[in-house]
């Protein structure tokens, strides 16, 4: 189990215990140490509920010292704008809006495509834009992401 794994196990164990979920873990290391970032997701997410995971988590962390080294540990919402990187990221955000950077040119669309999620598999995830659908590979994604509309 990699450190990252450690990690994500504890933070999915404290915000279950507050009937919340992760949305991503992620760590990138620098010369003066690492910094992990966890974000949180639920109904009930606010800046207390944040604060009271990010204590928790680091409590936790200094127990278990899964982790080489300094680091800083950041806990915050995925935003409104989400990252979305995993099969379940996606199947999250069915009938959302997003925008996908591909690897590939695929349907003679270009590299940048942005519509709505409709519907996702193992594989790909269909992405409806203008009234068609294009079934894109999750291997064929170089990032995307929600996008928020303002009505």
């Amino acid at each position: 189990m990699t450190a990252l794994d450690r990690v994500r196990e504890l933070a999915e164990a404290v915000a279950r215990r507050r009937s919340l979920g992760i949305w991503d873990v992620e760590m990138k290391g620098s010369p003066g140490g690492s910094v992990v970032r966890v974000f949180v997701h639920g109904d009930a997410v606010d800046l207390d509920t944040v604060a009271e995971i990010s204590e928790e988590i680091s409590r936790g962390l200094d127990l278990t010292d899964p982790l080489p080294g300094r680091y800083t540990l950041e806990v915050s919402s995925p935003g409104l704008e989400r990252t979305l990187r995993t099969p379940e990221h996606f199947a999250r955000s069915v009938g959302e809006r997003i925008v996908v950077k591909t690897k590939e040119v695929l349907a003679g669309n270009g590299h940048r495509l942005e519509g709505t999620v409709a519907a996702v598999s193992d594989e790909s995830f269909a992405l409806e834009m203008d009234g068609t659908e294009v079934d894109i590979p999750f291997a064929q994604v170089r990032s995307a992401r929600t996008v928020f509309e303002w009505k």
